[in-house]
């Protein structure tokens, strides 16, 4: 098989970085957005639970979309809304605008994420796909946590709208380059059922809903989450084509797959947290605490590469087990109480391993062995949505422990939360290595 085009594949590495870089962009510029509008605090919240849930119910529609009517075209079109969301939020008069283009935004880096995976993974022999998936993880990975960074930077010198506008020209950018890109080779798969697919992404938007708000309202939710689950179950059953294989999730290995994922993700939602940690503890200024993710942000993007490799060469569970143990070494060390600057080094140091272990190759590998090789779209999908959920409940779970025992109870949870999904991944069946001369099964 010919070298990867890895000018191709830039265009797709850019798109992932833009749409990972919104997820934590706007905690720093808050407190500006709230003067802004003339707002109360708890709601600016609703601009990262608008953002969340548009994400989520997007990418498990155009990831199994993107199986069927193409990879690139599905991409191109989340690059289109995520720009144009960027604008219309950085030009917004009133917060309802505001929420209106971050749900707009959230859906268009839903279509991004899958797709562009999906697509570049057909550029390398299956015998590298960890290599591939690796360097996708480490994008976003990095973009994830150097996010809260560039959003105090921007704000503090330009002002809020800095931080969507900033996102226009690079998306200009990437429909520029993407002309140069192949449309994608289309399957034989039938086209999946719709109403299916709209009741399953109402039911993960209605259920995340219920767990991020408080109040009475959120018993609305819940019912609206049962109903739609309802909903899809029967078109499960009664569709020609349901809208997704649920079948490898009903089994041991896809149970261990969805609570490790989500497990994973907690483990990320966490570093929304360490600034305000550092400032408490270490009495970092509100300047330097916005850097302090900076030694996981680096360690990341070095071992991210890395792990890519050893999953093609090892297998990606021990690779999974690795940044598991050392995504409980970080939180054990964090919980630990009286924490000192050398310790919170080597704490950031670990939780980036962790990341860079978990996240991308491994996870993403273990959940294409699960699925045909015509539906990478929707397993790739499925992966972004469990682990997704895992980062919109995590914020919340990790306040209540914080609220129980500071932020001991706080990171400890992130090291039994880590352990636990090492024993879940023990479950999975681990991907036979491909020896040299062979092809590794996908």
């Amino acid at each position: 098989m010919t070298k990867p085009n890895y000018r191709i594949l830039t265009v797709f590495f850019v798109g992932v970085f833009i749409g990972a870089l919104d997820t934590n962009v706007l905690g720093p510029v808050f407190p500006l957005i709230t003067r802004s509008f003339h707002i109360t605090f708890s709601w600016t919240a609703w601009t990262i639970t608008a953002y969340t849930v548009a994400y989520i119910a997007s990418t498990i529609l155009a990831g199994a979309a993107g199986d069927r009517f193409g990879h690139r075209k599905l991409f191109v079109w989340g690059i289109v809304a995520f720009g144009l969301a960027s604008l219309i939020a950085a030009l917004s008069q009133n917060f309802a605008m505001f929420v209106i283009a971050r749900i707009i935004q959230g859906s268009g880096a839903g279509a991004v994420y899958p797709n562009a995976q999906a697509e570049g993974l057909k550029m390398f022999p299956s015998n590298r796909r960890g290599m591939a998936l690796g360097i996708f993880g480490a994008i976003f990975g990095v973009a994830s946590i150097l996010g809260p960074t560039a959003g105090g930077a921007l704000g503090q010198y330009f002002g809020w709208p800095s931080v969507f506008l900033i996102n226009v020209p690079i998306a200009l950018l990437v429909l520029f380059m993407v002309r140069r890109v192949p449309a994608s080779q289309l399957g034989s798969r039938a086209v999946p059922d719709i109403i299916g697919g709209l009741g399953f992404s109402s039911f993960l938007a209605s259920i995340l809903l219920f767990v991020m708000i408080s109040g009475s309202v959120r018993w609305i939710f819940l019912v609206l989450a049962i109903g739609f689950f309802v909903l899809f179950w029967a078109r499960q059953r009664t569709a020609r084509v349901p809208f997704l294989d649920s079948k490898p999730l009903t089994n041991t290995s896809g149970v261990a797959m969805m609570i490790g994922a989500a497990l994973i993700g907690l483990d990320m939602s966490a570093a929304i947290f360490v600034p305000t940690l550092t400032q408490d503890t270490l009495h970092f200024t509100v300047l330097v605490s916005g850097v302090a993710l900076l030694p996981a942000a680096f360690t990341g993007a070095i071992f991210s590469g890395a792990g890519g490799v050893m999953v093609d060469r090892i297998g990606p569970r021990k690779v999974l087990a690795a940044g598991l143990v050392a995504a409980s070494l970080g939180g054990l060390l964090l919980a630990w109480p009286h924490l000192v600057l050398w310790r919170f080094l080597v704490a950031m140091m670990a939780l980036g391993i962790g990341t860079a272990f978990t996240m991308g190759a491994p996870l993403n590998r273990m959940a294409l062995a699960l699925y045909r090789e015509d539906q990478a779209g929707e397993a790739l999908s499925l992966m972004a949505v469990f682990r997704g959920i895992g980062l919109a409940a995590g914020p919340i779970l990790l306040t209540v422990a914080e609220n129980w025992h500071g932020f001991t109870g706080m990171f400890g949870v992130v090291f039994v939360g880590s352990l636990v999904g090492l024993v879940a991944f023990l479950f999975v069946p681990d991907v036979k290595v491909a020896r040299p001369g062979q092809v590794a099964n996908t």
